[in-house]
């Protein structure tokens, strides 16, 4: 079990912290636990009052980067900019968010693979499936307020796009963990453009 002690909680963020960048250096099978707490500057032990095994360190890495992209979508969606902005600065951040995790992305996918068939699997999926399903509510709703706001088609399923938006931001992400020449901005400022032209309301 994940420690949740309260006089320990000043160490849980710098042992995440360690880890994701170990994990990202050497990769999810040659990361030994030691590893992770000679980079955190604690004992070994230290790191299993926290956590009970790597793939528990893992998992928190895995969280942690979900909560930070959560709350940038956010700060984005409740921005008082202009909708079509919003719409671009969204794709934005997917840009950055894949460029500043691509290190991680193949410890990650590497870790899916790992887990299948092992006691850990069924909460790793669960995890994921429950991050992609705020990732598109997130972006449902924006589509669904512009609507009611008479700027977007009506007609346009909320739902679908969001899937859309958010498979391309990872797609994307995937493809650069292996293509490194990709440049993420510009193929997200792109999409943007075709986005918004399947968006809008055409004037009368």
């Amino acid at each position: 079990m994940i420690s949740t002690t309260t006089d320990r909680g000043d160490k849980r963020p710098r042992l995440v912290s360690a880890a994701s960048a170990v994990f990202a250096e050497k990769g999810y099978a040659s990361t030994r636990v030691a590893d992770i707490a000679e980079k955190a500057g604690v004992g070994k032990g230290t790191v299993y009052e926290y956590f009970s095994s790597k793939e528990e360190l893992l998992f928190a890495v895995f969280e942690s980067i979900n909560e930070n992209i959560t709350l940038r979508m956010t700060a984005v969606l409740d921005d008082d900019e202009p909708t079509q902005e919003q719409l671009f600065n969204l794709l934005r951040l997917g840009a950055e968010v894949i460029t500043e995790q691509r290190e991680l992305q193949p410890v990650i996918l590497d870790f899916w693979a790992a887990s299948r068939g092992s006691d850990f699997e069924e909460n790793y999926q669960q995890a994921v499936v429950a991050s992609y399903s705020h990732y598109r509510s997130l972006v449902a709703d924006f589509i669904r307020a512009g609507q009611g706001r008479g700027e977007f088609r009506t007609e346009v399923d909320p739902a679908t796009l969001a899937a859309m938006v958010v498979a391309t931001i990872d797609g994307l992400g995937i493809q650069l963990s292996f293509d490194t020449k990709l440049d993420p901005r510009r193929i997200t400022e792109e999409f943007g453009h075709i986005l918004y032209e399947h968006l809008i309301t055409e004037s009368p």
